[in-house]
């Protein structure tokens, strides 16, 4: 039986016959091996994935199911889960809210779509970091051996721009001043990528410690960025989702109507990014819904969140575990989530209606949303695509916004488990992409993709920047045995000037199997050829290619490849035909000639000039196609096609060609091609 495709699939709730753990694993492994995209795992009560009709049918025969359905669930089977058990009836409950007509006024409304999360008239997100500053700091002192005072003594010695850091006091969290802190910390510490963060956690922290992030022990620079475990999108991922409200009269908290369109909003940014994924990422969300009340008062819109955090994991708990009011217990939790669930990673998102900083803000593995200002502006409609834009940045990607807040001001560095740029800044992507990354836009963009981890090849190419250089022809990159087309669907690639990502996901190829990096483009459309600048290529992080070529593909020289790129000497990357014509009458030809080698053949003509005249030596510079390599070179064939109105043609010489070292050449062959001998055969 054929595989539905995806459009075929439609979203169903499996609800389970036993919610226990065993249960929920085995249900999970048979929806995926019938071919369901699981992407949400609720507790061990229910699943969520997009399934084909048939097999979402299939599967309550299984009886690993009480109910399959894709529709909304009747009242008398609301009272029977109730019966059975509290977590089933909440899981349909959640899935019920979808398809209220208020909730899907909700997923109608499209009033933010294409705002950046820069715009002046909403408040930005907080600044992404690798690590929350203030619990950044408690690293560093404690590698660094120092109390915090000493830590403070000792920076206070270290040689700093004193007129900079009056501008940083002056003018402290000012967006103007990231680009000036990110090259302090850059040139301080020699990498673009500690620089990004750097910045941005001293943005946050108090301008005294802005010395004391210039004076980190080098050693302890390489511990916490550069030996940091990096997270791939993929797999199943725990989500502590935890609401954090005031259990004090007239504190702040949510109704219940707003507790359940978070609950779904969330949901959907991250169903999202699971519908978006690559079928080999296999991602799921795998959700611990947690409502936690303090006896807590709010504070100012400048708090910070551990007022209300810290109380919060001291009432929170899971599995029977409970943890300690600081960041040690989220720490705690968020391993208990994952090896719980047998997770490959473990994130935290705290919801709240107490005041913070920001509206919205991730790093150490954590999410925090509140209802700063109304969520900042944009509504709790707009928490889905928030959620989404958080949670990549826990997986490594970067901001892509100008303007307001933490905007980004360099192109470069080095992000996520590939050590992918953050090519699409708006400052100076070239050009720039939409991607959620930048705004409110659901679609990622390459350079997103390859930071969080589904990109194992990833292809840059510049396009110069003269007339006519572009091209909307079909390009594809060549690895030797494998081509791949580079394309950024919904985005008009390869115009004059620009430089772009191209993120292949889940290639399987392996560094060996790169036996060169080549460019090959289509025949010339309406505009003409592609003049090609520079072409890169990451391998599972590793800079594998970086070339400079400034080179025109058109005509029949629609061609590149790299003699230093790749693991193969013997692969052929170049192929040059020098033929001879004899300097006799009637000795050249108008016909058509052809050669055949290695088991494959090319017509030997250049459109823009006469080839095979008396006397003349023609040059044709062959696409060597995929996959030919040195020994299979062997038996030479010069065909001629039928005579035409001059007759035969008298081939004087043959010089063959490949990688720039002559491997044939032959100038005495002299063999007159006509009536039915129209063949000449040689061997290398």
């Amino acid at each position: 039986m054929s595989n539905p495709s995806e459009n075929d699939r439609v979203k169903y709730l499996f609800l389970l016959s036993r919610p226990t753990a065993e249960a929920s694993h085995e249900a999970r492994r048979y929806l995926r091996e019938v071919g369901v995209a699981v992407t949400e795992v609720h507790g061990t009560a229910g699943l969520v994935g997009r399934a084909h009709p048939r097999d979402a049918e299939a599967s309550m025969e299984t009886g690993l199911f009480s109910l399959v359905t894709r529709g909304r669930i009747g009242r008398q089977t609301m009272k029977r889960l109730a019966d059975v058990s509290p977590e089933l009836l909440d899981v349909a409950r959640l899935w019920d809210y979808d398809f209220t007509p208020g909730y899907k006024r909700v997923r109608k409304d499209d009033s933010r779509d294409g705002l950046s999360w820069g715009d002046p008239e909403r408040e930005p997100p907080g600044p992404d970091s690798l690590y929350d500053p203030r619990h950044f700091l408690e690293l560093v002192l404690e590698r660094s051996g120092l109390g915090l005072d000493e830590h403070l003594r000792k920076a206070a010695e270290e040689d700093i721009d004193d007129a900079f850091l009056k501008r940083i006091r002056t003018k402290r969290r000012d967006p103007e001043l990231l680009p000036d802190l990110e090259r302090l910390f850059t040139e301080r510490y020699g990498d673009e990528t500690v620089g990004y963060y750097l910045a941005r956690i001293a943005f946050v922290l108090d301008f005294k410690f802005i010395r004391l992030l210039w004076a980190i022990n080098a050693e302890v620079i390489s511990d916490l960025f550069f030996e940091v475990a990096c997270w791939k999108m993929e797999g199943e991922i725990s989500v502590g989702v935890v609401f954090v409200e005031s259990s004090r009269s007239g504190g702040p908290r949510f109704t219940a109507s707003e507790r359940n369109t978070l609950r779904s909003r969330i949901r959907d940014g991250l169903d999202w990014l699971a519908d978006s994924a690559p079928g080999a990422a296999h991602l799921t969300w795998v959700y611990d819904w947690q409502n936690v009340s303090i006896n807590v008062a709010d504070e100012n819109n400048s708090s910070e969140e551990d007022y209300w955090r810290n109380p919060a994991m001291e009432e929170l708990t899971f599995n029977g575990n409970t943890y300690t009011g600081n960041w040690n217990g989220v720490i705690d939790y968020r391993d208990d989530l994952r090896i719980t669930n047998l997770s490959a990673h473990a994130a935290v998102i705290f919801v709240t209606p107490f005041s913070t900083e920001w509206h919205a803000y991730a790093s150490s593995g954590r999410i925090t949303l509140a209802d700063r200002n109304n969520w900042g502006g944009w509504g709790i409609n707009g928490i889905d695509e928030i959620t989404s834009h958080e949670m990549c940045h826990l997986f490594g990607a970067t901001d892509e916004y100008t303007g307001n807040g933490t905007p980004c001001s360099s192109c470069g560095g080095s992000f996520g488990c590939y050590n992918i740029p953050n090519g699409n800044c708006g400052t100076c992507g070239r050009p720039t992409q939409n991607c959620i990354m930048g705004g409110n836009n659901r679609r990622l963009c390459a350079y997103t993709q390859g930071q969080i981890g589904w990109a194992d090849l990833f292809v840059e190419l510049e396009t110069s920047d003269t007339s006519w250089a572009g091209t909307d022809d079909t390009v594809w990159l060549d690895i030797g045995d494998r081509t791949f087309v580079l394309d950024n669907p919904d985005h008009d690639d390869r115009e004059r000037g620009n430089f772009e990502g191209y993120a292949l996901n889940y290639t399987g190829v392996t560094r060996d199997e790169i036996k060169r990096v080549g460019i090959r483009k289509s025949s010339d459309g309406f505009a003409g050829g592609w003049r090609l600048q520079r072409v890169r290529l990451r391998h599972r992080g590793d800079l594998v290619c970086n070339s400079s070529l400034n080179q025109w593909l058109e005509d029949e020289y629609r061609w590149w490849a790299s003699l230093t790129c790749g693991s193969s000497s013997t692969i052929v990357n170049r192929l040059r035909v020098k033929v001879a014509t004899s300097n006799t009458f009637w000795a050249g030809t108008d016909d058509d000639v052809r050669l055949y080698l290695g088991g494959r053949s090319w017509d030997l003509d250049d459109p823009s000039h006469n080839d095979f005249e008396r006397g003349h030596t023609d040059t044709f510079d062959l696409d060597p196609g995929t996959g030919l390599y040195e020994s299979m070179l062997g038996t030479i064939r010069i065909y001629k096609s039928p005579d035409g109105i001059a007759g035969g043609w008298k081939l004087k010489g043959l010089e063959i060609i490949t990688n720039g070292s002559t491997i044939f050449n032959k100038q005495n062959i002299n063999k007159w091609m006509e009536d039915s001998d129209r063949n000449w055969y040689g061997s290398i």
